[in-house]
């Protein structure tokens, strides 16, 4: 199944940005984490439907912290984990953030939270197709 329908059935499904990337990579790692996907509830909705930091800028952050970071005290972080993940905030912020003009939820759908799968579909379909490149290109999965 291609990205796009993927997220579109996921959206379908009630799940939210940072909710439906997270499943998205997972499944292409060949993982299943429900816990996880309630955790990045949290984030939706610019964290709590506060429209603070979008979803899909936080939640991106989260992912690529999966892959790199430290979950076990004898574990060390990847050796460039800060590095890619400020990457990933600096693309977001170069694609999306000038676009928008705000990496603030509230700004980007204009304070109607009915438009988060018109105005935020591609740009979560964006994020994870950055995010899937960077784990290739830094060889995470």
């Amino acid at each position: 199944m291609e990205l796009k329908e993927r997220l579109m059935e996921l959206g379908l499904e009630g799940f939210e940005c940072s909710q439906m990337m997270m499943a998205v990579i997972l499944e292409a790692a060949g993982m299943e984490n429900p816990d996880l996907l309630r955790a990045m509830s949290g984030l939706t909705g610019g964290m709590g439907h506060g429209g603070g930091v979008c979803g899909a800028l936080t939640g991106g952050c989260c992912i690529l912290g999966l892959f790199t970071g430290k979950g076990e005290s004898e574990e060390l972080e990847h050796s460039r984990s800060r590095e890619i993940i400020q990457e990933y905030v600096e693309w977001f912020g170069d694609n999306w953030e000038s676009h928008y003009g705000s990496s603030r939820c509230q700004d980007i759908v204009q304070g109607d939270f009915s438009k988060c799968m018109t105005v935020c579909f591609p740009m979560i379909e964006s994020c994870c197709e950055k995010i899937m490149d960077m784990l290739t290109e830094y060889e995470l999965t």
